[in-house]
């Protein structure tokens, strides 16, 4: 037990930890879900109502039990503000591959590291308890922050769907990314 317990809980990181979303974490996520930075950011920038968002929540729950997705709530693991959300969105348990996402929500939280904390803890989660061998995810070519903080992980450009996002006027790329267990344990 002490070898499991020394390489410490993969939901936890330096600035931030990963728990399980709560129906009480509604307001905390609202608040700041709309803005037009996060929204952009996420690849829409049609708001959300709080009646969708309960509707997520619920979603959440029943992917967890069913195993077909995981989401997390991203908190400071000092004062436990919410962050942000994450988690992985589709399985592909005979590949042993998955699809993960992530938002900071509040603008104000952006470059502080939290995001590259929370997407560590999402990779060890993904490799080392899920059994994962590849992960992938999906980023808007505009969002160069998102993108640096991916290849700074180890994660690879390995395709891209040519204008198949349409935002404020203009057409653009969708990437998608990738990392292998072998490339992450490096």
């Amino acid at each position: 037990m002490e070898k499991i317990l020394a390489k410490g809980s993969p939901f936890i990181g330096k600035q931030v930890q990963l728990r399980a979303v709560e129906k009480t974490d509604l307001d905390d996520i609202m608040k700041h879900w709309n803005t037009f930075e996060s929204r952009i950011g996420l690849g829409t920038i049609i708001p959300m109502s709080s009646m969708m968002e309960e509707d997520w929540i619920r979603s959440t729950h029943e992917k967890a039990k069913n195993q077909t997705g995981f989401a997390f709530i991203i908190e400071h693991k000092e004062t436990k503000e919410l962050i942000g959300t994450c988690g992985y969105e589709e399985m592909n348990w005979i590949a042993k591959s998955g699809v993960v996402g992530i938002g900071i929500h509040n603008p104000e939280n952006h470059n502080k590291g939290y995001g590259t904390d929370a997407m560590i803890c999402l990779l060890k989660f993904g490799f080392n308890v899920l059994n994962l061998n590849r992960i992938e995810l999906w980023v808007m070519e505009y969002n160069e922050r998102a993108i640096h903080v991916y290849e700074k992980l180890g994660f690879k450009k390995v395709g891209k769907k040519r204008q198949a996002h349409f935002v404020q006027g203009s057409y653009y790329d969708i990437i998608e990314m990738d990392i292998l267990r072998n490339e992450f344990e490096k």
